[in-house]
Parts: structure tokens; sequence; C-alpha cells
């Protein structure tokens, strides 16, 4: 959604780029469409030399002499075309961290959420595969505000890692105290679709777990993992939660 409005300073505290991702998408584009102009440069030779053997005996010849080529040939182009598509140029992209709000700008999108109207922080982690072959693991954050505005971050941000921890950083007291009204007023917070704390519970799908039971919650390798005093393990992808650092703090639990 697009949104232009004047940012609330004029000097950012910090601002990340993806000036390294697009500088290796355009090598990679450039590699493919030299990949891509070599192998038809090839296979126009190629026929040129078999033209005559084929006007000869006839297409059988193909098969009889190159095989192996016509095997291959169909899997080589699938691979330099998903290469080539996979890294066609996009837009700049930048980040501006303010200390009232972030500002991202994507090409001629420019979008402003400030901190203290913000509802929701996700995080998000997919891997991509390609022939049954695990390729780049993709993370990214999705910030929501109370008007349904929505700012999605992703690792393609140089010093992704660091924009992160900023970001949440920065985001947690709105969130935090925005949580602490509801579980005031409601007695229920939710944090997603599949997990809800209470005054005295937190839910987890439909397992309902006394707070007093609880003995330790942490986030580990992209899970949020809760134990009960009677060793009982309960987990639940990060990526299926809204505002996790709030719910931890909340819980207030050693992990």
């Amino acid at each position: 959604m697009e949104e232009n409005t004047q940012a609330p300073e004029i000097i950012p505290q910090a601002v990340f780029t993806d000036r390294m991702n697009r500088r290796a998408r355009l090598w990679r584009f450039v590699l493919s469409v030299l990949m891509l102009v070599g192998l038809c440069v090839f296979a126009y030779f190629t026929w040129l030399w078999f033209s005559p053997r084929v006007a000869k005996y006839g297409l059988s010849i193909l098969w009889i002499n190159g095989k192996i080529a016509i095997i291959v040939l169909p899997f080589v182009l699938l691979v330099l075309l998903w290469l080539f598509f996979a890294n066609l140029p996009r837009k700049k992209t930048s980040v501006f961290l303010f200390s009232e709000a972030i500002r991202r700008k994507h090409g001629k999108l420019d979008l402003i959420l400030h901190w203290d109207s913000l509802e929701s922080l996700r995080i998000h982690l997919s891997q991509a595969f390609f022939l049954g072959i695990p390729g780049h693991r993709r993370e990214y954050v999705v910030l929501s505000d109370a008007v349904g505005n929505k700012m999605a971050l992703d690792s393609r941000i140089d010093r992704f890692d660091e924009l992160v921890n900023l970001v949440r950083e920065k985001s947690f007291l709105a969130l935090l105290t925005l949580a602490q009204e509801q579980l005031a007023h409601t007695g229920v917070v939710s944090f997603g679709k599949q997990v809800s704390l209470g005054k005295d519970t937190l839910r987890i799908r439909r397992k309902a777990l006394p707070s007093s039971q609880i003995s330790s919650a942490g986030v580990n390798k992209g899970w949020l993992k809760v134990k009960t005093e009677k060793n009982k393990k309960f987990r639940i992808r990060v990526d299926k939660l809204n505002n996790p650092d709030v719910l931890l703090h909340l819980l207030d639990k050693p992990s």
C-alpha cells in the first residue's frame, strides 16, 4: 500500500539498502544472458553441421549421433531460464529508521509506519526447492499498523540481521503496551490464530496451559518451544505468531 507522508525526521538514525543483492543479481542476470546466447549459437552451428546429414539420412541421425545432447539440452535450458528469470533486475529498496518511525522506499513506493501505530510484527521463514534441491533460505519481517498498512522487510536487504534486531527493539515498547492494554480490558490477547494468552492461561492450538505450570519458554531455530513442570513440551513455528518478543516477555519464563 502506498503512503506518501513526510518523514518524521530529516536525518535517519540508520539506513539500509539492497545494493549488494542487486549487484549480485545483475551479475547472475548477465551471466545467464551470455550462457543463453552461447547455447543458441552452439545449437545453430550444430544444426548447420547436421543439416546435410539429416537431408541424406533423415532425423534419426540426430538421435544416433547426439542422443546425449538431446537428453541433456532441455535440463540445461530449464536451468538457464530459471537463472535468467530469477535474477531479473529489480528496483532499489531503502529502509530508513527514525526514533519515531520506519520508512521503506522501493522504486516510487514510499511507506512510513510510526512505531506507536504498530499492531503486529511477524517473522517469516521459508526455503525454496528446485528439482528437490533446497535453495536459499528466505527470511522476512512484516510490520502492520492499526489502519492496515503493511511493510515487508526481507533478507535481500544488506545487513538484514542488524535491521531486524533494530526493528524488534524499536517496535517492542509499542507492541507490549498494546498487548497489556488488551489483556487488561478483555482478559486475553491473541498472538495469531493458534496462540493466545490469558491472565492465567497460555493456549497453543487447542491445548490450554496454566501459566503457573510453564517452566520455560523460548525461541530456537525458528520454533517457539514451551516446557511445563511435568516435562511436557509444546512447540509452534515462529512464523505462525504475531509479536513473539512480546509473548515471551509476558510469559516471563527462562528459556
